[in-house]
């Protein structure tokens, strides 16, 4: 059995944080997908078998695909190799793309969302330039479960400190108090899995260059190593 990844470099903004390779241009966007299914032609015997077990498309953020789009790639995927009827198939999301109609025309295609809602904390949603806000967070996760999936993963960003980052117009509660509401959250939407990352400063990044010109500060390896302690003990107990 084999597995392939397709990435798709494309965002509609760029996140503070993120030193991914990616692009705001959508111009070329279904020329790469013309490049990808040629690709994928090209590369048919690199695989040790044509039987695939599981296909993921990250980024990026490959919720910006079309169903036509998506519909040229499964079209070429499904001619050189044979997709095992179980095999699990992953896109990677934003909240603010998974609308009801955008969730019909992905259920065809794929099996698996991971959706990168990073915080359910508006200000730190605000702070890391996402393009979604607190209520699409939650919105997101239902609308998907009562489109049929269940299958589906969440990020989270751990490390994050309202003191450290400068945010100032929020509520009084702890960083700590603002993890556990986000943890709260995820289990009570009913996520089988999650994906935490400690938030990272990437030098040619906006908060690589904020930290270098001292207008935040850096994050605090003990509040990190805190918060993940934190969270791996409640989801155990949960």
């Amino acid at each position: 059995m084999s597995g392939i990844y397709i990435h798709i470099p494309f965002c509609k903004q760029a996140c503070h944080y993120c030193d991914f390779h990616f692009s705001t241009n959508l111009k070329s966007k279904a020329d790469l997908v013309t490049a990808i299914c040629r690709e994928i032609e090209l590369q048919k015997d690199y695989l040790p078998t044509r039987t695939l077990e599981t296909i993921y498309f990250g980024g990026g953020t490959p919720s910006l695909l079309t169903e036509s789009e998506l519909g040229e790639i499964f079209e070429t995927i499904n001619r050189i190799y044979q997709v095992e009827p179980n095999a699990e198939i992953t896109l990677e999301a934003n909240p603010d793309d998974l609308t009801s109609e955008k969730l019909v025309e992905l259920k065809p295609f794929i099996n698996r969302l991971s959706i990168g809602i990073q915080s359910f904390h508006e200000p730190y949603l605000r702070f890391m330039n996402r393009a979604h806000n607190a209520t699409e967070s939650e919105q997101c996760v239902k609308l998907a479960q009562d489109s049929g999936f269940d299958n589906l993963t969440i990020d989270l960003i751990y490390g994050m400190s309202e003191r450290l980052l400068g945010i100032h117009e929020s509520s009084q509660d702890s960083d700590e108090q603002l993890w556990q509401r986000d943890l709260e959250m995820a289990v009570a939407l009913n996520t089988p899995h999650i994906s935490a990352y400690n938030l990272t400063i990437e030098p040619q990044t906006a908060l690589g260059n904020w930290i270098k010109k001292g207008k935040i500060k850096p994050v605090e390896e003990e509040l990190s190593t805190r918060q993940f302690e934190h969270m791996i003990n409640y989801l155990n107990a949960n």
